[in-house]
């Protein structure tokens, strides 16, 4: 029901590798590759304070401007663009990316150690770019999606996946207003589409939420609004939930851009 959780965690096809670094400043893309597992990530650098990400990029691209967090919480097909400063911890230290979602084996993710030091002289800009934000009143069609547990199978709006049968007909480069439902965690996936979270459960976008993005996890009792922009060519295109065994239990239907 929840989707298979390994008990070895992997980076790169490695088990809880170790990553030498200098003291200063690296930039990581991280994808969440496993198939059902959410992580919690955080830094934990030995005795000294915790180090933060700093994020700078989402699925769709940056940011406008750069956000810290103290944790990553990242679901299956995330992707989150992020500075860590290393020069934040002395020469010979190891800091150690933790899943605090989860304890033992699957708590641990990889290690960094500080071998050297740098000069440093990057820094993060204040302005990363200029997105395109959208007002969610310029949106005149609206679209609900719920995905839920149907008694046999995971279903979105009561229906299992039928290949000939389609949830919604878009033109391309339109933008729609979808409000989107949940019974359990889900990282709902578009293809061909970017997504802005407008709200969350009737309030602000989560800590997680912020740039255009293609996959957005919702827990149990979520409903998020978005705004979605179909920029594909003509065809039938797929939105699914991205744990892995919830769309092999039919949790997939299918879109068309005409």
């Amino acid at each position: 029901m929840n989707g298979v959780l390994g008990d070895v965690i992997l980076v790169n096809g490695a088990p809880w590798p170790v990553l030498d670094v200098g003291a200063g400043r690296y930039r990581f893309r991280i994808l969440n590759a496993s198939n059902a597992r959410v992580y919690q990530l955080a830094l934990t650098a030995g005795s000294g304070p915790p180090l933060t990400f700093t994020q700078i990029g989402t699925d769709g691209g940056l940011l406008a401007a750069p956000v810290d967090h103290p944790t990553l919480q990242i679901a299956p097909a995330q992707r989150f663009d992020v500075v860590i400063d290393f020069g934040q911890v002395a020469v010979g230290d190891t800091v150690t990316m933790v899943n605090q979602a989860d304890s033992g084996p699957a708590g641990s993710v990889m290690r960094f150690r500080v071998t050297q030091p740098m000069h440093d002289t990057t820094s993060v800009p204040s302005k990363l770019s200029t997105p395109d934000v959208v007002d969610p009143a310029t949106l005149t069609t609206h679209r609900s999606m719920r995905f839920h547990w149907g008694g046999g199978s995971w279903q979105i709006n009561g229906h299992d996946f039928d290949p000939k049968s389609s949830e919604a007909t878009v033109r391309p480069g339109d933008t729609e207003l979808w409000t989107i439902s949940s019974d359990f965690h889900h990282p709902v996936h578009l293809h061909a589409a970017g997504l802005q979270v407008l709200t969350r459960n009737g309030g602000a976008p989560g800590r997680w939420d912020a740039g255009w993005k293609d996959t957005v996890l919702l827990g149990p009792g979520d409903e998020i609004q978005v705004a979605a922009r179909f920029s594909g060519y003509p065809g039938r295109y797929m939105l699914h939930c991205h744990n892995l065994e919830h769309e092999d239990m039919s949790m997939m239907a299918n879109f068309h851009i005409v």
